[in-house]
């Protein structure tokens, strides 16, 4: 099995899931924007294989290291980073690359509270009153309807 991590190296402590993966037979492959000499000795001893690229966000040259993978080691069976800022790239590259998880057109689902709040309804799970408010106009006639006490979060991120 070939399972690819973005940013295997951050947060710290995530490497260890590179690390029990290897352990378990799977080949591990790292795609970050560090230098490799920059990796932590644990982080680098987890990976089969690690290839740098100049910046995370550019689309192109994660797609180009997947392909470089994909050359050397066959198909790629998974892809993770166990980052939420990486979640819509990942979808994206799952799509590309034909690799099992969640799609680009199921992220919505995972990445947006408000889209989570409608699969939880469906599913008749009870959710907390609220919706999506763009002023603060908007956030007050919000807590005039629900009253106090209130969360109040992004739609997306954390």
């Amino acid at each position: 099995m070939n399972v690819v991590f973005l940013s295997p190296h951050f947060p710290h402590h995530y490497h260890m899931f590179c690390r029990q993966l290897k352990n378990a037979g799977t080949t591990v492959l790292g795609i970050a924007d560090a230098s490799y000499d920059q990796l932590e000795p644990d982080v680098r001893d987890a990976l089969t294989e690690y290839y740098q690229v100049a910046k995370m966000d550019d689309y192109d040259a994660l797609v180009r290291a997947l392909g470089y993978f994909t050359h050397r080691y066959g198909k790629i069976n998974r892809l993770d980073s166990l980052n939420e800022h990486w979640l819509g790239v990942e979808a994206a590259l799952r799509d590309d690359f034909n690799i099992f998880g969640v799609r680009g057109d199921g992220i919505d689902a995972i990445r947006r509270k408000s889209h989570m709040k409608l699969k939880f309804e469906e599913a008749g799970v009870p959710v907390a009153a609220g919706r999506v408010v763009h002023s603060l106009e908007q956030a007050r006639e919000l807590l005039n309807e629900i009253g106090y006490p209130a969360v109040a979060k992004p739609d997306t991120g954390v």
